[in-house]
């Protein structure tokens, strides 16, 4: 076996075993910092001003697309560092983060050449092929992200 079908057996949607990992430490870091409690960056960064870089790292990246057909067609492959969302759920950041979140807990995150190729949709019970986010962001930024969400202490 070359290596490269190795490398295709020890992995799931591209990502090595430790990559994996780096991703589930973000799941974690998510979900210990209940930032779901949070409904602006106003009052996260008001508990927590040292967040404020998390919004430095992520605001650039964000991105809207206002119809989910626009995000059908859209070439996320080709992004770099862009995710770009049909929804906001009030609030751009804590939405990329939510959406980043959900791609990764159902699978729908695939490594590219070091990045990882984010896919969020709809409630399959309403459409199972509206899009909510598509992306493509550096696995070194969503590590930052998870090092910036492990600050919280609730």
């Amino acid at each position: 076996m070359d290596e490269e079908a190795k490398k295709v057996k020890n992995s799931i949607n591209g990502f090595t075993k430790n990559q994996i990992f780096q991703l589930y430490d973000y799941l974690v870091a998510y979900e210990d910092s209940g930032i779901e409690k949070y409904k602006s960056v106003k009052a996260l960064k008001s508990e927590h001003p040292e967040l404020s870089l998390i919004e430095q790292v992520l605001i650039p990246i964000a991105r809207y697309s206002a119809k989910p057909d626009e995000m059908k067609d859209l070439d996320f492959k080709s992004l770099r560092n862009e995710v770009y969302m049909t929804n906001n759920k009030g609030n751009l950041l804590l939405s990329l983060l939510a959406h980043l979140r959900n791609s990764i807990a159902h699978g729908d995150a695939v490594e590219q050449k070091g990045n990882v190729l984010i896919t969020d949709f709809a409630n399959p019970k309403y459409n199972p092929i509206d899009f909510t986010a598509r992306g493509c962001v550096e696995l070194s930024i969503i590590n930052n992200i998870t090092s910036f969400l492990k600050q919280i202490v609730l």
